[in-house]
């Protein structure tokens, strides 16, 4: 079986339980600390057994680490660890999960050398379609009126008029290319920024 890794948590001294997310589960196990184990983090994708067990939580066992290009890349491993993490608070206390978060993953992983802020983004597009959360119709989420310049997103991607969240927005055309085509061809380096930051809000 595979899976991400997205959380890890310390029990008696240095025993984990360890939350993943597979093709259509997201699993809570306990991996024994030893000496042979391989090292886990978040962010790992790993191949793995879970083990059956009397006690309320199953085993974590035979872990191997399947590696990507940037694993050694510090830079892009942290914003990979800091997106992954997003997606342990989005499943908190959930146990099954659609395919489609598993396949978003891979294909993140399989884009990511390529930008990974911009991959991020429109994946993060993706997501939100698939779970009927893009307000595409381009009002504002605030005083409900229509936006025809400048739009600027909130949390979520919520679509607001610059008079309610008063700071330079996006060329409302970007956003609807974005937003329609899951492209980020139309905007420059400081924007994908700026829809970077307001994405580590929480997903």
């Amino acid at each position: 079986m595979r899976g991400f890794i997205l959380h890890t948590t310390l029990v008696k001294e240095e025993d984990l339980v360890v939350t993943i997310l597979t093709k259509n589960k997201i699993l809570r196990l306990y991996r024994f600390y030893g000496a042979r184990h391989s090292t886990i983090n978040v962010g790992f994708l790993i191949d793995f057994e879970e083990e059956e067990t009397s006690v309320q939580i199953n085993r974590l066992r035979n872990v191997m680490q399947i590696g990507f290009e940037f694993l050694l890349d510090i830079n892009k491993m942290m914003i990979w660890q800091n997106f992954i993490k997003l997606f342990n608070e989005h499943f908190f206390e959930v146990e099954e999960i659609d395919s489609f978060y598993f396949d978003l993953l891979m294909d993140i992983l399989n884009n990511f050398d390529r930008n990974p802020k911009r991959v991020l983004v429109e994946n993060y597009i993706k997501l939100l379609e698939f779970e009927g959360r893009l307000h595409n119709e381009f009002e504002c989420f605030l005083c409900e009126k229509p936006i025809n310049n400048r739009v600027n997103l909130a949390r979520g991607y919520l679509t607001a008029c610059e008079e309610c969240i008063p700071k330079k927005g996006f060329e409302i055309e970007k956003i609807k290319t974005l937003f329609n085509e899951k492209k980020t061809l139309l905007l420059d380096e400081k924007e994908i920024e700026s829809l970077y930051k307001i994405l580590m809000l929480g997903i």
